[in-house]
């Protein structure tokens, strides 16, 4: 009777805090509706700096076009374009990561392939941004980075034995932060196949100056507080490494997933109390051949306990939220992709 009775405990335990319906948190199914607006091209990530909704465009649009575009966070009506391609002063070659920075009236990008981050006015027409801040050689291996403050960047790197690297305006190395974990069995993976292994999305939180990657196949999200200098790591929903494959050889030997390996995390936006992680699910093939990506938002706090989970109507590729607003917003990946805009359950903004 015993041995039942354990076997019956463990059986309803959840595998992960992702298990539903084991773990006892809620579901919610959300219903949106959805903004077209003819300026936008090919969309693919979205973020917040109120009160506009700031578009980025994916690398497929004409050259000539803008790549990023902002839009009214209230009415969702088209405001301006910003940001010139091209490599001269205060021109961007691509616009890879978002920073709020610390003016209300401004926002930055990191151009990866330029090497440079940009500073871009709200509330001017003009195209180019109107202030930058290109990378010193000695930061040459860093391709992804954040403000951690107005003189200190955290940064992903290629080569460094630490997840985390930050670095000052003079573009020397301060400090690395967390080292690559080996993966069992495979003492042949160099950093820079592990970083391959855990790529996907780095983004900041600004509310509690919190780094946070969301890995894109592994299902892993790991949370650094820079105040504590202490990372949160939350596995699952499933907790093992999909099978990659070692291509290349010597130091240019990378590690990749197949099209057929689904998604894992797809994008995470932050509010004032919760982290919001959108969800995959879907392989590439799947989603060429259906334009499914992801439709699930996992809701989390900023420790990384689970608290719900958003079940969508529609595909995802990209989320922001504003939660004194109740909503979240979300680029849809239809055949005519726009702004779907889904409200935020009030039972989840009214608990603390």
């Amino acid at each position: 009777m015993i041995s039942i009775l354990l076997a019956a405990c463990k059986g309803n335990s959840p595998k992960s805090v992702f298990d539903f319906p084991a773990n006892g948190k809620p579901i919610y199914a959300l219903k949106s509706t959805k903004t077209y607006l003819p300026e936008l091209l090919s969309p693919y990530k979205i973020e917040i700096k109120q009160p506009f909704l700031i578009i980025f465009e994916d690398g497929s649009i004409p050259f000539e076009k803008p790549p990023m575009h902002l839009v009214d966070l209230n009415t969702l009506a088209y405001r301006v374009p910003k940001g010139v391609n091209g490599y001269g002063p205060n021109e961007i070659t691509n616009a890879q990561l978002f920073d709020t920075g610390f003016s209300d009236s401004t926002f930055w990008v990191n151009s990866s392939m330029s090497k440079r981050m940009s500073e871009f006015s709200l509330y001017d027409s003009s195209l180019l941004s109107i202030n930058e801040y290109r990378q010193p050689e000695d930061m040459y291996t860093a391709y992804q980075m954040l403000m951690i403050t107005d003189s200190t960047f955290m940064c992903l790197t290629t080569t460094d034995n630490y997840k985390l690297v930050e670095y000052g305006a003079n573009g020397k190395r301060i400090t690395g932060y967390g080292k690559w974990e080996p993966i069992p069995n495979r003492p042949e993976l160099t950093n820079f196949m592990l970083t391959s292994i855990n790529g996907g999305w780095f983004k900041k939180d600004s509310w509690n100056n919190l780094f946070v990657k969301a890995m894109a196949y592994r299902d892993r999200i790991e949370i650094f507080d820079y105040n504590s200098k202490q990372f949160i790591t939350v596995d699952g929903p499933r907790l093992d490494i999909p099978p990659f494959q070692i291509g290349g050889s010597g130091a240019g030997a990378i590690a990749a997933y197949s099209r057929e390996v689904k998604f894992g995390h797809r994008d995470i936006a932050f509010g004032k109390q919760f982290i919001y992680d959108l969800y995959g699910g879907f392989s590439e093939t799947e989603y060429r051949q259906t334009s499914r990506l992801a439709e699930t938002i996992y809701i989390l706090t900023k420790k990384g306990e689970l608290v719900a989970k958003l079940d969508l109507d529609r595909s995802l590729r990209s989320i922001a939220v504003d939660e004194s607003l109740g909503k979240i917003y979300g680029i849809t990946t239809d055949e005519d992709p726009g702004i779907a805009v889904f409200d935020i359950p009030k039972e989840l903004l009214n608990k603390n």
